[in-house]
C-alpha cells in the first residue's frame, strides 16, 4: 500500500506501546490499531464532554455573501483539554507530500488517516504562504473528520461553488482586459476565476 505503510508498520512492529495485535490498513488512506476497544471507548467518553466549538471567523465568498468556519486554533484550543483526560492526543504530521493525522490513545491503540496535500492558489500571496495556508486547511479537516466535529457552514451552495472558482485561462486575459478597460469593475472577475498575481497586477495597473 505504498511507502507510509511500510514505514508505519516497521516503527509500530518495534514499539513497545503498540497493541501486539498489530495495524489493520481498512484503506490505503485509512488504518488502526488491531484492538480498537479502548481508542473507542476513550473517543465516546470524549463526545460525551460539553466541548463547545464555535466559528470564530467569518470571510467574504462574494456576491454579498460570507462563510463562518472554526480556525484550528480553536479547535485544538477546545479540544485538547477534553481528550487529555480521557487518554487521547492527536499528532499531525507533514510527511512529503501527505498530512497524516493520527488519534493515539495511553494503551497504544490508535486511528490514524493520510490525505494529500496540495498547497493553496491566493492572490498576491507566495509559494511558503500557499504553503501555509493549504497545511492550515487541510490539517483543520482532517481533525474535524476524525473527532466528528462540524467545523464549517454547510448550508449555502454558493459558498463552496465560490471556494472552487476556476484560474483564468492565459488566453482570456485580453478579453478581461478589455472588459475593465471598458468599466467593468476587477471584483466581478474575481466572483467568476481565481486570479494569479500577475493576472491581478495586470489588469488592476492598465
Amino acid at each position: 500500500m505504498g511507502a507510509t505503510k511500510q514505514l508505519l508498520d516497521t516503527e509500530h512492529s518495534g514499539s513497545p506501546q503498540a497493541p501486539a495485535s498489530g495495524i489493520t490498513w481498512h484503506t490505503d488512506n485509512y488504518w488502526t490499531s488491531t484492538a480498537q476497544d479502548k481508542v473507542l471507548a476513550a473517543l465516546l467518553a470524549f463526545h460525551k464532554e460539553p466541548v463547545s466549538i464555535t466559528k470564530d471567523r467569518t470571510v467574504p465568498v462574494g456576491g454579498g455573501r460570507t462563510r463562518s468556519y472554526t480556525t484550528l486554533d480553536e479547535i485544538i484550543a477546545k479540544t485538547k483539554p477534553a481528550l487529555a483526560k480521557h487518554g487521547l492526543m492527536l499528532i499531525q504530521s507533514l510527511a512529503g507530500p501527505e498530512v497524516i493525522t493520527q488519534l493515539l490513545h495511553v494503551s497504544g491503540q490508535f486511528i490514524a488517516s493520510k490525505v494529500g496535500f496540495i498547497p493553496m492558489q491566493g492572490n498576491n500571496t507566495n509559494a511558503l504562504q500557499n504553503a501555509g495556508g493549504g497545511l492550515t486547511y487541510l490539517k483543520r479537516y482532517a481533525i474535524s473528520a476524525l473527532l466528528n466535529l462540524n467545523s464549517e457552514d454547510d448550508d449555502d451552495a454558493a459558498d463552496s461553488q465560490a471556494a472552487v472558482l476556476p484560474h483564468l485561462p492565459e488566453s482570456k486575459l485580453p478579453e478581461v482586459a478589455k472588459f475593465i478597460a471598458n468599466g467593468g469593475a476587477i471584483e466581478q472577475v474575481k466572483q467568476k476565476y481565481q486570479l494569479t498575481a500577475s493576472q491581478l497586477k495586470t489588469l488592476t495597473e492598465q
